[in-house]
């Protein structure tokens, strides 16, 4: 078994038309608390108002800077910002999410929404998770909306109907399910997030999810790295989906990430690694607008960028529209490796020695196949977004809650699972005989606790 390595970062975002800057203490108003705090102002007669949460601090591999202005570009458009660096500093246990202190009890149903279960990610997603209930002699039922949203919300409520203990959601929509997930809550169902993001306020006890944009910005600072004596650098991108929040977060954080590791290696580094995120934002409103941008101050340019919505399919159709263009980049980024795996083979098709020729790199997913081509030196680096990790988290909070009384009552709202890239480096750590690799536990961690 490898070695694990710990990770000590706390992260903690609320994307996806949430509320993500909260504050705590007194204000000058009990309008001004009302609006900062969703508790506050909501205290009815005769009932104790909830006891003030210290102020939680910020966790990350830089110095912190809330007051920054990218922020308030964060709360205006919150879709290419969807797993970052940050903290709660407001209590959640005042929300009801159907559960005690303690909700030991002897069987248990867990009911799993998914609204994909046909990808190798989804599948074993969804296999991971019976298997465990199975180990655990947990009762299991899952339902698969296949993409279709209403079908996805009709099947949250139709867990309801079938009387599950605890729903585990893999979300396509959070604001459409979110309805939804609070008639479940209201039948005594408690609700825990797979995948996008549930706002700080909503029911949910917390969401098992990966941090996109800080997987991103990871990938952006290695590459800023490897191509550090290149002047001229000519990048070709294919995100997941423009409009869609990990498409768009994953591309923004690698933006991000290069200009702040470039800038570095240029002498001129920003003042804050906010202003890296602030520029790195800037070029991604180029790429919505033009699929494109060029940026002299850092040398390098993204001549064409092209969705491949996360397939390999998608992958190849770019990849060959994109030489047709520009037979001349020298990199190109992919939004997972699935993708990544049609691009090789349409450079591959059109002649090029793919890690000689022409560099690729991905945030996610980390199959063994794309760490074997990085062993190959086909592959310059990914990230990882295990599903058994992933999905296993939700999991282990199940269990945590009814077999072994585990107070949820103040979880942070996202519980994220660790960051690691994968590059020749590391690269024999985290090579695995399964499809995908496992990744250190999460923690669970309670708001005030940190």
């Amino acid at each position: 078994m490898k070695k694990l390595r710990k990770f000590g970062i706390i992260m903690l975002v609320a994307i996806i038309a949430v509320s993500l800057l909260y504050g705590c203490g007194a204000k000058d108003t009990e309008n001004e608390s009302a609006a900062k705090d969703p508790a506050a102002g909501q205290e009815s007669a005769g009932k104790e108002p909830e006891p003030e949460v210290p102020k939680a601090q910020a966790y990350g591999p830089y110095d912190f800077n809330p007051d920054h202005e990218v922020y308030e570009i964060v709360e205006a458009n919150r879709v290419p910002w969807q797993g970052m660096y940050f903290t709660e500093t407001w209590s959640r246990a005042h929300i009801d999410k159907a559960i005690k202190p303690n909700n030991v009890k002897d069987k248990v149903k867990v009911g799993y929404v998914t609204w994909n279960n046909s990808t190798p990610f989804f599948a074993i997603s969804e296999n991971h998770l019976k298997s465990l209930c199975e180990q655990w002699g947990y009762d299991f039922v899952s339902l698969c909306s296949n993409g279709d949203l209403n079908q996805q919300i009709a099947n949250i409520e139709n867990m309801i109907t079938m009387g599950v203990d605890v729903i585990i959601d893999c979300d396509y929509s959070v604001e459409a399910e979110l309805p939804a997930i609070q008639r479940a809550v209201e039948a005594g169902i408690p609700v825990i997030g797979y995948g996008l993001v549930f706002p700080p306020d909503s029911p949910v006890i917390t969401t098992s999810a990966c941090a996109y944009y800080e997987q991103g910005f990871l990938v952006g600072m290695y590459i800023a790295d490897y191509y550090k004596d290149d002047p001229d650098l000519k990048v070709a991108a294919i995100p997941g989906m423009i409009g869609h929040p990990i498409g768009e977060s994953t591309l923004n954080g690698f933006l991000g990430g290069f200009v702040y590791k470039r800038a570095i290696n240029m002498g001129k580094p920003f003042p804050e690694r906010e202003d890296a995120m602030l520029y790195g934002y800037n070029l991604h409103q180029e790429i919505v607008k033009n699929a494109r941008f060029s940026d002299p101050d850092h040398g390098w340019e993204i001549v064409q960028s092209i969705d491949g919505y996360w397939s390999q399919d998608g992958g190849l159709a770019a990849m060959e529209t994109i030489l047709t263009s520009h037979p001349d980049i020298e990199l190109v980024w992919t939004a997972n490796d699935i993708e990544g795996f049609g691009a090789i083979q349409a450079m591959e098709n059109a002649g090029y020695e793919v890690g000689k020729d022409i560099q690729i790199c991905s945030v996610g997913d980390g199959m063994r196949d794309a760490l074997q081509l990085i062993k190959e030196g086909k592959y310059l680096c990914i990230t990882l977004a295990s599903p058994y990790t992933y999905v296993g988290t939700c999991a282990r909070l199940v269990y945590r809650i009814f077999s072994e009384g585990f107070d949820a009552t103040n979880l942070t709202s996202t519980t994220y699972i660790a960051d690691v890239l994968v590059t020749k480096d590391n690269v024999d750590e985290w090579m695995t005989d399964d499809e995908f690799t496992t990744l250190p536990d999460a923690e669970f961690i309670t708001i005030g606790e940190y």
